[in-house]
């Protein structure tokens, strides 16, 4: 359980710095915090690319803890069989998406350079409404956008939807008193209740020929309402 804390911990944190990251590419000027949080995120720095020759630009720390906790969370629904048994398409399909994205976003900063700048000037036309498709981008950057089309696509109908969980949940929203008020949802419609005594009144013959024990037994209540039509009777 402390190891899923931990990756999952890990893999919302990364996830979220590597968004805010991304507003570098929809904002001119880029806000000062993006800056800043670029720099704290890069600020390893690689030697030289052994294929090419070319140096590479500063290693992201949550790219690669995002892609640990990933793998992480993948394999463990994966090697646990009880996980396995209880995981549905609905939960590794996210994971996929996810895995893809960070992928692909890897490779184009590492491995396969794209022009940021044409990526750049795409991606605030679409925020802007006015789309142009500068050439040189790659393939592997439409690649990436469509699975982060299909991403934002697919959240609003999945488990990922939890996220509002943070926003709406009671604990942040309602008052932490109920050991002294009671709280009673207004929505709630009245319940028509059946007690334990209307239930073995209802069916006690059938509890008693099928062995069940019952408070009393059908002499007992025999008797009882006799006494009872009596007492009636007596008033």
């Amino acid at each position: 359980m402390e190891w899923l804390w931990l990756g999952a911990l890990v893999f919302h944190y990364s996830f979220l710095v590597v968004f805010l990251r991304h507003f570098r590419f929809f904002t001119e000027p880029v806000p000062a915090f993006v800056t800043l949080l670029d720099k704290l995120d890069g600020f390893l720095q690689m030697g030289i690319l052994p294929v090419n020759g070319l140096g590479i630009p500063g290693v992201y720390l949550t790219d690669m803890l995002l892609m640990l906790a990933l793998t992480y969370l993948f394999l463990r629904r994966i090697y646990i069989p009880q996980m396995r048994y209880l995981s549905l398409p609905a939960d590794y399909f996210p994971l996929f998406l996810i895995l893809t994205l960070g992928l692909t976003g890897i490779l184009m900063r590492y491995l396969i350079r794209v022009d940021v700048t044409a990526v750049k000037e795409l991606a605030i036309g679409l925020v802007t409404f006015n789309p142009k498709a500068p050439e040189g981008i790659g393939v592997i950057f439409y690649i990436h956008l469509f699975m982060l089309s299909v991403l934002i696509a697919y959240f609003p109908f999945s488990k990922l939807m939890h996220l509002a969980g943070v926003f709406l949940s009671p604990s942040r929203n309602l008052s932490n008193n109920s050991r002294f008020v009671r709280h009673i949802n207004p929505w709630n419609y009245a319940v028509k209740t059946h007690t334990y005594e209307e239930y073995e009144e209802e069916f006690r013959e059938k509890m008693v020929e099928a062995g069940l024990p019952v408070e009393k037994t059908p002499e007992g209540a025999a008797e009882e309402d006799a006494g009872s039509q009596e007492e009636g009777a007596k008033e």
